[in-house]
């Protein structure tokens, strides 16, 4: 595997996470690197900030694909963007910590079926990065174990640094 996934986490809201990806990633595309990006907050940020709806009622978002509706591969939408793709996220995926409750291998599905579609699909990317949700449930414990590297982007506040 030659792909670099990379989350952007933090548990704190407003420090830049979702700004962080957006431009990584168009600056990345921008240098004909082949990227990847993965909307895993439920309020859909990423999703709109590259040009797709985040109020979309389709199942064709990444909250399918972790409740076993989809596979990566039907959820990939291209953007307007040249080598950007995206996997979009609405407000969905807010009750998946409840529906996987049940479910001890939870904190693994992110990780084993993004390792499913690029172990066997023919499309390639230099870079898939996690948009994460500014919380420590488990949507970014999913994206944690997924991941290869982190940016923790913060604020050089009192308060936020605390």
């Amino acid at each position: 595997m030659r792909e670099k996934i990379l989350s952007v986490i933090n548990q704190k809201g407003g420090v830049g996470k979702t700004t962080t990806v957006i431009n990584l990633a168009a600056g990345l595309s921008m240098k004909g690197k082949k990227i990847l990006v993965i909307d895993l907050d439920p309020q859909g940020n990423a999703t709109t900030g590259l040009g797709l709806s985040n109020t979309d009622k389709s199942n064709q978002t990444i909250y399918s694909v972790l409740n076993g509706t989809n596979t990566i591969s039907d959820v990939i939408q291209k953007t307007s963007f040249e080598n950007l793709d995206l996997i979009t996220s609405n407000v969905d995926l807010s009750g998946l910590e409840v529906e996987t409750a049940g479910d001890n291998r939870r904190a693994f599905i992110l990780k084993e079926q993004i390792m499913l579609y690029l172990n066997n699909s023919e499309a390639s990317y230099d870079y898939v990065l996690i948009d994460c949700p500014p919380s420590l449930s488990l949507l970014t414990i999913m994206a944690l174990v997924a991941s290869n590297s982190l940016i923790v982007p913060l604020q050089a506040e009192f308060f936020a640094l605390e």
